[in-house]
This record gives structure tokens, C-alpha cells and sequence, in this order.
């Protein structure tokens, strides 16, 4: 499993490593984001949502999912930080959440067991450093060799 870690010095930065991740990830790319409150993890969809021209975003905090179509692909967002005990995720058959043919977010991932989310898959750590914040991003399974951490670390070069 390959890893890099990068400084996000305000919420533009965070915005742009969502984005260049949404816009090197494959349809059916599964995207863990962790880090306590504040650290970032919505910021970081809104920045993918819009590399995807999926338009505006909102926490699903409340009602736990979210379903945005964009022009590029389709994008789920679930926010699992409600969920208190892990058998609750059982009720929410989160295959039906996966989005073969976009993206999938998900925020609070460790509130489901590991064993529900995919091999393949991206996992951002997203840490609070003093008033910056930090993202160690890491890759699993055939992402290792789909995507270039090196293009992810590259967030001053933008995507067309």
C-alpha cells in the first residue's frame, strides 16, 4: 500500500486535493475520509463534487446519504457519524450506496467494520495541524497501480 502525506494550508487546498482525487479516480473508486470533526472530510467532497461539475454539496449528516449526478460521473456521499453501533450499518446495505459508475465518499468509514469497504480503495486521513491541516493519503488493492500518487501530490498542476 503506497501512501503520501500533504499539507493543506486552508480550505482551498483541501478543496483541491478532493478534486484532483475525484479526477483521477476510475468509476466505481471508493474514497474513505477520516479525521475528527472540523478536519476537513466535507470540504474535501465539496472540491470533488465540483472536478465532477456535480454542482453544490451538503453534509448528509441527517439523513446519512447523498446522490449527486454530475457531467463527469456519479457521485455518493455518506456520512456515517451518526451511526453509533455497527450493526446499524447493517440496515443500510451500503452496497447500494457503492456507485459503480462514479465515486464514492464516505465520512466517518470507521463507524462501519473494515471488512465492508472494498480492497481496491483510497483512504485520506485528514489531521487538524494547528490552524492548517494535514491528509496522508493512501491507496489499496489495484489503485495502488491505477492511480499515481505523484498526480495526487501535484495539486499546484491542475487537471483539464
Amino acid at each position: 500500500m503506497g501512501h503520501i502525506t500533504i499539507s493543506l494550508p486552508d480550505p482551498e487546498a483541501t478543496r483541491a486535493l478532493g478534486a484532483r482525487i475525484a479526477q483521477l479516480s476510475p468509476p466505481g473508486t471508493v474514497i474513505l475520509l477520516s479525521g475528527p470533526l472540523g478536519a476537513g472530510k466535507t470540504t474535501l467532497v465539496e472540491g470533488a463534487a465540483q472536478a465532477l461539475h456535480a454542482g453544490r454539496t451538503a453534509s448528509p449528516t441527517f439523513v446519512i446519504a447523498h446522490s449527486y449526478t454530475g457531467a463527469a460521473m456519479r457521485i455518493s456521499h455518506l456520512d456515517l457519524y451518526r451511526i453509533e453501533d455497527p450493526r446499524d450499518i447493517e440496515d443500510l446495505d451500503l452496497s447500494a450506496y457503492i456507485a459503480a459508475d462514479g465515486i464514492t465518499l464516505v465520512e466517518w468509514p470507521e463507524r462501519a467494520a473494515a471488512e465492508r469497504w472494498p480492497e481496491d480503495r483510497i483512504e485520506v486521513d485528514l489531521r487538524l495541524t494547528g490552524e492548517a491541516r494535514e491528509a496522508r493519503v493512501t491507496m489499496f488493492g489495484a489503485l495502488e497501480t491505477a492511480i499515481a500518487l505523484a498526480d495526487i501530490r501535484a495539486l499546484s498542476d491542475p487537471l483539464v
